[in-house]
């Protein structure tokens, strides 16, 4: 299986480690990973007010680097988002990353009579491993916007049978057992 693996860590984060051994999980059960280090390739999280204005146009990618995060998508079979959880939820550059390339004609389509229908179901696979400060009764209690955001929101966008992986690792920790397990699955 093809996976494109969006990675939110800075390049330099203490935490980042946890992206190498999701990589390593991965290639070690014969799967294809994309590496999207969003920080690493400069990426910009913000939409311009022309991206904006060509949202619910016929062609919404107008940077090459949306093109080719859209392109490596539709390639894939599985969706992988590595990140450091801040303040409960997903960091700019992973939700600047949802908005420009999962736009209309890629997450989603429209059919004749405007009716939205998934534009991802070549995703077979959706997956979260996240790095946190937080306890888990500190993140349950803020909602855990980040875990509706991936598994619940862009999951709406996916093949209807995709199957879900969530991890939340402490920050500082070098154990990865439960990544390696977890992806191990898939």
């Amino acid at each position: 299986m093809r996976v494109l693996l969006v990675d939110g860590y800075a390049v330099n984060h203490p935490d980042s480690a946890v992206v190498q051994t999701a990589i390593e999980t991965l290639e070690a059960n014969d799967h294809v990973v994309d590496h999207a280090a969003l920080h690493r390739e400069g990426f910009q999280p913000f939409m311009t007010g022309d991206e904006r204005a060509a949202y619910h146009e016929a062609s919404p990618l107008l940077t090459e680097e949306t093109r080719a995060g859209a392109a490596s998508l539709k390639a894939s079979q599985g969706l992988l988002f590595c990140y450091p959880t801040t303040t409960f939820t997903v960091p700019a550059i992973v939700k600047g990353w949802l908005d420009r390339v999962l736009v209309p004609g890629v997450a989603f389509v429209f059919d004749e009579e405007r009716r939205i229908h998934p534009g991802m179901t070549n995703i077979r696979r959706l997956g979260l491993v996240t790095t946190t400060s937080h306890s888990a009764a500190a993140t349950k209690q803020s909602r855990d916007g980040g875990r509706r955001t991936i598994l619940r929101t862009v999951r709406i966008s996916a093949n209807r049978f995709c199957r879900r992986t969530f991890v939340s690792v402490p920050s500082g920790s070098d154990n990865y057992s439960e990544v390696r397990r977890r992806l191990a699955r898939w």
